[in-house]
């Protein structure tokens, strides 16, 4: 569906239909190659693990926060200050994969963890996608840390999440090669394209 003549697209609204929260150990090795991050099927790295199902009500929600902006003398120029990004996500599954983002640990042979007082310290590679309706597709690379974890109530016969806060970092593995200043992550917007098929004006015999 094309624009009409006022430029408003519904086909262009975005309407969230699912997505997925993956997460890896802080590597290079981790880090998702900008070629291929578009791509259907995206095949992560092993070193993935998945946070498994969402609450209907705790979809990733994106967060961005500013500090105080510097002003000058002269009227009409500002400093931004310096901004956060993060997300939160209230994971439903008690498993653990969710144990080892929220604890730092994994159970020993006995099935036990021995937690800490303090949230893990561990930085880690995220992967974030969320799907729309009309086929496209939000993803999102890079480096985080968790900065808050909130437990559901044991309500009876409620599904008792956990919401954790992943606060984006500014990291080298995220270096933009435009700027070659480290940013926090990466994102990429659109509909993905399947390997299987030719770019553009490319060879579409196969051979």
């Amino acid at each position: 569906m094309a624009a009409d003549e006022q430029g408003n697209d519904l086909s262009a609204v975005p309407v969230p239909i699912g997505g997925i929260v993956a997460f890896a150990p802080y590597a290079s090795a981790n880090v998702i190659a900008d070629t291929m991050i578009g791509q259907t099927p995206l095949e992560l790295p092993e070193a993935y693990d998945m946070l498994g199902l969402v609450k209907q009500d705790g979809a990733p929600q994106h967060q961005r926060e500013s500090g105080d902006a510097l002003e000058f003398w002269q009227k009409g120029y500002v400093l931004p200050g310096d901004g956060t990004r993060s997300f939160v996500v209230n994971a439903a599954e008690n498993n653990a994969a969710v144990l080892k983002l929220t604890e730092g640990k994994e159970p020993d042979a006995n099935g036990v963890i021995y937690v800490d007082s303090s949230l893990p310290e561990a930085k880690w590679l995220i992967f974030l996608a969320t799907k729309f309706k009309n086929g496209t597709e939000d993803r999102y690379n890079g480096a985080a840390q968790v900065t808050e974890i909130e437990i559901d109530q044991d309500t009876r016969g409620e599904v008792r999440g956990r919401s954790v806060t992943l606060t984006w970092q500014e990291d080298p593995l995220f270096k933009d090669p435009k700027t070659g200043l480290d940013k926090p992550f990466k994102m990429w917007h659109g509909t993905p394209a399947s390997k299987n098929t030719p770019p553009p004006g490319g060879d579409q015999s196969g051979e």
